[in-house]
């Protein structure tokens, strides 16, 4: 993939079936779509979009992103 080619689906989720994909693809879709809708109706309302009440680093290490004693997380 080049910088000029846009990211799709298939790129985030190499190994998803195709049926997998449309649905991951159509739910992306209507996630968006919620979004554009929000955004619409603080516009028309003239509201501004909120900001976050507080700033959270979502690029925390592996460790610092696991709730301890999940199942997921490895003894």
């Amino acid at each position: 993939m080049t910088e000029d080619q846009p990211i799709t689906i298939r790129d985030l989720y190499p190994r998803m079936t195709e049926e997998e994909l449309a649905v991951a693809e159509a739910n992306l879709k209507r996630y968006v779509a919620v979004l554009v809708r929000i955004y619409d109706r603080l516009q028309a309302e003239c509201k501004p979009w909120p900001k976050p009440v507080n700033r959270v680093d979502l690029t925390l290490s592996g460790d610092e992103s696991n709730i301890r004693h999940e199942r997921s997380n490895s003894p």
